[in-house]
């Protein structure tokens, strides 16, 4: 029996191995093996069985990892597709993806050689310095040897690893790797339960009794269960266990995800209006039928989508089916996994995103993959779960570009959610406000059903929408700084105070100033590793960049000139927060930024004080925008719409629009109508002003000829080429040859005009981690020609000192 393996590592080989004969009843594909590579002891993951080997010299597997596979033929297939289509290695994407339980790794052990071993030529221990002979004399009292680490800790960190190099060469020291032994893949526990019948003639203490009726009111009980009643009750157990009046027995349970503290009020369940019962209907016929049916369900903010995504997944669950639920942001999880426990509990639903411990993850994984569990909650990484008979697929906020990976496997979860349900036969409900541009596109050309929802429920009105122009707002205060609030957004936030509602402020960008200079010289404090000016923050009193992390103390003085004239300049949300607490000294003010929530809990801590009541005022970034719904908000205020209006980014209209139009639709969500002021420099662009109308289709008129005109998507495909180097000269020769190669290829290969080559040409952010950046966009109609030419192109290019990361249907192009 032989194994085909992909390993996570750079590559898209997978390798061949044999299997022992004493191991071949438990190999499957879809389990982790510990397989030797080089010199090394790698996991890696079966992905085909066979018996047949050209290759007379293989390797044995060392081990087999798990006592069920972490996924299936269907799944596998799936996630082949995925990492063929993003350029990405199928054991990296794998190891990536797949959460792994207690891998075992090999650790460095020092041991003494025995003395009728040693090479005379080595010299004897009247050789051997101080520090080396006390190495001998620790090990000399362990004959199975040290692990390295320990040694290290104990006696003294990198002069041990010198004195262990110099035993070695005299051939008294052997250091060798050792695996550790097999744990148990899962957590383990205790349970007592009763035996049937009272033994005759056995009697029992007061305490023994206790427990004894504990016991039979509850069941069977965990040991860890009893000791918190009890404390601990070993003895007492065994003493009762001897008896003959309860029994001990050990099973793997699975960890769970904490629970989460209640959020406030529960989500209510309403009677659907006509336009949920019609689009639920709609939903559940497509699901019966078992055939990919992908569905665009376009509804204003407040209109009740998540009920029918309830109904339809109950719906969905009571037929036998799986499902899968994703939402763009771990910070949506909680609220909704609240009203999904509600509905279904807790044991209904796996839980999947970055925020849970890995061992936990694990845990519920192979929960999933044994069909223990038949619904999963979690963000974009979620969608690779392997359900079982899974028939929808449901994505939240289906435009938000959180569901694209900017790392690693760059990913995009909602065009893979497509693909999921195309293989497996499903429904895949997409669903949002401001569908994308790219699925009102496929709705027009009748790919995708299209579902709409235009009211909010129980007929709430939408909230109205305000425009304030900045530029006017400076005349007025002429004589000193632009102020962040305007005085008409000043005067809604007070007398929202006054009414006893709540307040929400957005600003998508942290920290308290964008850039701080000299007012002297000129000169900007920047990072030392990217080409960005370093963001101000107070609470901290640093200067911190926002890509790689890099941060010093904020200096009292400019390091050019001397000169102690340091101005800042731009808005954060810190910032912001110190603006309102001036403006607003009594109220109860609260800031929520990746600055602010880094700690876990924090979402929930933030939301939970907010429908309590105990915040007046969030001010927050795009995480505030997303989904949220609290009935005492009756005002939003957006501090900025010109931002994200312009950045370097075709899709910078779209943004605009839909971020508006989300944030705007956290207001009124009660029984009180909601209230919104557009603070802005640019009144008259479309997309606010579609924005305040409220008008999709409007803006999608005005926007789809402009991508036409520049064949950009919806009517082409890109992918991006980002190219990186240590050093400028030599990455920018290496980037230009890069992009002759690829042109010469596209025409060699009759594809010149099929695809267009744009570049190379220097990224926006032209250095970012110390890494010099370049850019080579792939541009057609026909995305099976671009992959073909990507692929020549790297065939050609293999093995440079290039760093080239492929970027297929980008959203990001910084």
């Amino acid at each position: 029996m032989f194994l085909r393996v992909a390993i996570p590592i750079p590559s898209d080989r997978t390798f061949l191995y044999a299997v022992p004969e004493a191991l071949e009843g438990a190999v499957a594909v879809g389990k982790r093996v510990l397989v030797p590579l080089g010199k090394k002891v790698r996991t890696g993951y079966i992905v085909e069985i066979t018996s047949e080997s050209s290759n007379i010299d293989v390797k044995e597997i060392i081990r087999i990892l798990d006592p069920e596979p972490l996924m299936h033929e269907e799944d596998l297939r799936f996630y082949r597709w995925a990492s063929d289509y993003y350029f990405y290695p199928l054991g990296k994407m794998l190891g990536e993806i797949l959460p792994a339980g207690g891998e075992p790794k090999s650790e460095s052990w020092a041991m003494l050689v025995p003395a009728g071993e040693r090479c005379e030529e080595a010299g004897g221990e009247d050789t051997l310095s101080p520090l080396q002979r006390r190495i001998v004399d620790v090990l000399a009292g362990t004959p199975r040897g040290i692990p390295v680490e320990n040694l290290c800790r104990n006696l003294g960190g990198k002069k041990i690893l010198a004195a262990l190099r110099v035993l070695r060469e005299k051939k008294v020291v052997l250091v060798e790797d050792k695996l550790p032994g097999v744990r148990p893949a899962g957590r383990r526990e205790k349970f007592v339960n009763l035996r049937e019948g009272w033994p005759a003639g056995v009697k029992a203490t007061e305490k023994q009794l206790v427990l004894v009726r504990f016991i039979d009111r509850y069941g069977e009980v965990p040991m860890g269960t009893l000791r918190k009643t009890f404390g601990d009750c070993s003895a007492l157990i065994k003493r009762l266990q001897s008896k003959g009046l309860v029994t001990l027995s050990e099973r793997e349970v699975p960890r769970r995800p904490k629970p989460l503290p209640a959020l406030g009020s529960p989500g209510v369940s309403f009677i659907p209006n006509e336009a949920q019962r019609g689009a639920l209907r709609r939903i559940l016929k497509d699901v019966a039928v078992r055939r990919f049916s992908p569905i665009v369900l376009h509804g204003v903010t407040g209109s009740g989508k998540t009920e029918v995504y309830l109904r339809a997944i109950g719906e969905t669950l009571r037929r036998g089916g799986g499902v899968i639920v994703l939402v763009p942001e771990i910070a949506l999880t909680p609220q909704l996994l609240h009203r999904f426990e509600e509905r279904f509990g807790d044991s209904e639903i796996a839980i999947l995103h970055s925020g849970i411990a890995r061992t936990v993850r694990y845990d519920q994984w192979r929960r999933i993959a044994a069909g223990q569990v038949r619904m999963v909650l979690g963000a974009r990484s979620a969608l690779f779960a392997p359900v079982r008979d899974l028939r929808l697929i449901v994505v939240d906020e289906e435009h938000d570009t959180s569901y694209k990976q900017e790392d690693h496997m760059r990913y995009h979860a909602r065009d893979l959610a497509l693909v999921r349900a195309n293989l497996a036969g499903a429904a895949v409900v997409l669903g949002s406000a401001t569908p994308g541009l790219q699925t009102r596109f496929n709705v027009q050309r009748r790919r995708y059903r299209y579902l709409t929802m235009p009211q909010r429920v129980e007929k709430r009105p939408m909230p109205s929408i305000e425009i304030i122009d900045m530029r006017k707002e400076e005349v007025r205060d002429r004589q000193g700084p632009m102020p962040v609030l305007s005085r008409l957004l000043r005067e809604a936030i007070g007398e929202t105070l006054a009414g006893g509602n709540q307040a929400l402020l957005f600003l998508n960008r942290r920290g308290f100033n964008t850039f701080m200079l000299c007012a002297d010289c000129g000169h900007v404090f920047r990072c030392l590793n990217c080409d960005l000016s370093l963001t101000y923050h107070r609470e901290e009193g640093s200067l911190k960049c926002h890509y790689c992390d890099f941060s010093i103390v904020m200096p009292g003085s400019c390091p050019g000139c001397r000169s102690r004239r340091i101005a800042s300049y731009g808005v954060g949300t810190e910032r912001l927060e110190a603006e309102v607490r001036k403006q607003f000294p009594e109220a109860r003010i609260a800031r929520m930024d990746s600055d602010t929530t880094a700690k876990a809990g924090a979402h929930e801590r933030i939301f939970r004080a907010l429908r309590r009541r105990e915040i007046d005022i969030l001010v927050g970034t795009q995480m505030i925008t997303k989904g949220h719904d609290f009935p005492g908000i009756t005002l939003v205020g957006v501090i900025s719409a010109d931002m994200a209006l312009n950045m370097p980014d075709f899709r910078a209209a779209e943004r605009t629009f839909q971020i508006l139009t989300q944030v705007s639709g956290r207001g009124g969500r009660g029984d009180l109508p909601g209230r919104v002021f557009i603070q802005t420099f640019n009144p008259d662009h479309y997309a606010i002003q579609c924005a305040k109308a409220q008008d999709y289709g409007k803006f999608y008129d005005r926007e789809l000829p402009l991508r036409q005109a520049l064949n950009y998507p919806p009517y082409s495909r890109i992918v991006n080429l980002v190219m990186s180097s240590l050093r400028r000269q030599e990455g920018h020769a290496r980037a230009e040859r890069l992009g002759k190669i690829a042109r010469n290829l596209a025409e060699e290969n009759g594809y010149g005009r099929a695809v267009e080559i744009v570049g190379p040409s220097e990224a926006p952010l032209s250095r970012v981690k110390g890494r010099y950046r370049w850019q080579l966009l792939l541009k057609g109609r026909d995305s099976r020609v671009i992959h073909e030419v990507v692929r020549k192109v790297l065939e050609r290019t293999a093995g440079g000192s290039l760093d080239i990361k492929i970027d297929v249907d980008p959203i990001n192009f910084m």
